[in-house]
């Protein structure tokens, strides 16, 4: 081979060298994030700003653990401020939210937002617009994101009320029908 040929065989190489490690850092990257079946490292959160909210959630303080919130089954949200999902998966969680609450589970099932590297005003834009009916909370440091393996938006769990995660999806869950199904079998 000559020069000109070998040059782009080389570039060629290099490229899909770079792509294959990408691929394998993405692989070992996502192995962080909690799977089903495994307990979530204790942390704090904020405390919701809202009072209805505190109230909702069953929590007093400046600061929470997820134990703490009153229910058997946490629905927790991992969301990005400025996550074109997480906006096209906010109404339907607003609907799950509210058949929640109309089929009576809210006494055992709660929900939870909690926005990666949200400021204050950024979350107060976000309750003030109406974009979520259920409370969310700030994780301004990304600490939270952090200690879960840093998943990208959105990112749902259900927990159990001793920190065991019950299910995840990575992802805007668009069959929320399926996905109460699911909800009330872990609350039967």
């Amino acid at each position: 081979m000559d020069l000109h040929t070998r040059l782009p065989v080389r570039v060629m190489t290099i490229v899909m060298l770079i792509l294959f490690s990408g691929s394998l850092l993405r692989t070992a990257f996502c192995a962080g994030l909690p799977q089903k079946d495994s307990t979530l490292p204790t942390f704090n959160l904020p405390a919701p700003s809202l009072e209805d909210d505190q109230n909702y959630l069953g929590v007093k303080g400046p600061t929470f653990q997820l134990k703490e919130v009153a229910c058997e089954v946490l629905l927790v949200e991992i969301l990005g401020v400025y996550c074109p999902l997480c906006y096209q998966q906010a109404p339907l969680f607003n609907k799950l939210f509210g058949r929640i609450n109309k089929r009576n589970l809210g006494d055992k099932v709660k929900m939870l937002g909690v926005a990666i590297g949200a400021t204050t005003m950024e979350l107060d834009y976000l309750r003030k617009k109406g974009s979520y009916d259920y409370p969310v909370v700030q994780d301004e440091s990304s600490a939270v994101h952090k200690l879960l393996g840093e998943p990208r938006t959105p990112f749902t769990m259900l927990v159990g009320r001793d920190g065991k995660v019950l299910y995840t999806h990575l992802g805007v869950i668009e069959d929320v029908d399926a996905f109460f199904q699911q909800i009330q079998d872990f609350v039967k």
